[in-house]
């Protein structure tokens, strides 16, 4: 006997549009007509009630599993059939019977999927005793053998064109992401190439292509070993850092390289493991930010502050003595009620002398940092 443990099995077809199929209508027709029943229904029963997909004959759709004839084939491995329910003590009381359509005659077989669950029946109904031959009874059971398999088709047909829906809605999120990374992938103006594990280049953007075609003459492609176009004196340093980032670590460097034409660039490189979705390590991040600007900015800042000290250093000491002179000679000549000496006159216009010089020394470094400032800006 098979258990009728097939109760989530029966949510898969509940939303199955099987009334407006074609071949099981087909088969209701049938049923009706080979037992010579007034009435033939396609059920599916849930933990409480049954529900009718198709039927002929009765205008129900739902009845509660306890009222349901069908609850009962489901007991069984065969197909079951009442001959009159008012001898049957299971059936004599029910609403269905004594009641609205007055039933006297059942027959029911189970519908059994490809897992052995039991999810429903197909049954035919009489309002008056009724008898069926051994042949209707095999009848009955090809029939439900039947019904199964186009409910099952159609199952599949569901679970295929849902499938499908999501695969493309995930094929539309990929390819969007895709063409977002991409996007953001060459529009980046650093330096930017994926490594394999090997050292080899499995992808680059613009800004890498054009500074390789730029400084080595060549097409950078993907295959490529990236240490080929690395600068000698940077080599060792590169390798070391790759086989860190393979073991799951970042590291960054920074220092500069002539590259003769292109002058000498200012960088800074970082090294970063790449992952895929399982996070597990399958290649380099490698990417070289041009830090030469701000290499140059940073440089000119550095040279200003120096002439700034140098001009706080002449402020502080070099006006010290020029000063000091003339402020001794002009007591002198005022002790002397301004009638100064000449020699006076001549060592006052000495210190002057070496006070201009220094002032003059002060604008030029001043002018120097003036003009230092603006080229900076522009640059």
């Amino acid at each position: 006997m098979i258990v009728d443990n097939g109760l989530p099995a029966v949510a898969n077809f509940l939303d199955l549009d099987l009334e407006t199929d074609r071949e099981l209508q087909e088969v209701i027709e049938l049923m009706a007509d080979v037992c010579k029943t007034p009435i033939a229904l396609i059920t599916l029963l849930d933990e409480h009630r049954q529900y009718i997909k198709l039927r002929k004959g009765v205008d129900a759709h739902i009845v509660l599993r306890p009222l349901s004839f069908c609850t009962h084939t489901l007991q069984q491995d065969d197909v079951l059939v009442v001959p009159d329910v008012l001898l049957d003590e299971r059936f004599v009381n029910n609403p269905m019977v004594t009641g609205e359509p007055g039933v006297r005659f059942y027959a029911g077989a189970a519908l059994i999927n490809s897992n052995g669950h039991k999810i429903g029946t197909i049954c035919v109904i009489d309002t008056v005793p009724h008898q069926l031959t051994d042949q209707q009874q095999l009848i009955l059971r090809i029939l439900a053998k039947q019904v199964m398999k186009v409910m099952e088709l159609k199952l599949g047909e569901k679970i295929l064109k849902r499938n499908q829906k999501e695969v493309e809605i995930q094929r539309e999120f990929i390819d969007d992401a895709s063409i977002r990374l991409r996007s953001f992938f060459e529009s980046s103006t650093n330096f930017h190439v994926l490594l394999g594990k090997n050292g080899e280049i499995i992808d680059f953007n613009k800004t890498a292509f054009n500074f390789v075609k730029a400084a080595h003459g060549v097409d950078m492609k993907r295959g490529d070993q990236l240490e080929t176009y690395i600068a000698p004196s940077f080599v060792e340093t590169y390798l070391d850092r790759y086989y860190l980032a393979l073991k799951g670590h970042i590291s960054n460097e920074v220092g500069s390289t002539d590259y003769g034409k292109l002058g000498i660039i200012w960088w800074e490189a970082t090294f970063e493991p790449a992952r895929d979705k399982y996070n597990d390590i399958v290649g380099i991040s490698y990417i070289i930010r041009n830090v030469t600007d701000r290499q140059i900015r940073e440089q000119k800042i550095i040279e200003q502050n120096q002439s700034l000290v140098n001009i706080a250093h002449i402020q502080a000491h070099e006006f010290r003595g020029p000063l000091t002179t003339i402020m001794g000679l002009m007591n002198l000549i005022k002790e002397e009620d301004y009638t100064a000496q000449p020699l006076h006159f001549h060592f006052m216009e000495k210190a002057i002398y070496m006070l201009d010089d220094k002032i003059r020394k002060i604008i030029g470094q001043i002018d120097s940092n003036v003009i230092g400032g603006v080229e900076g800006k522009e640059e």
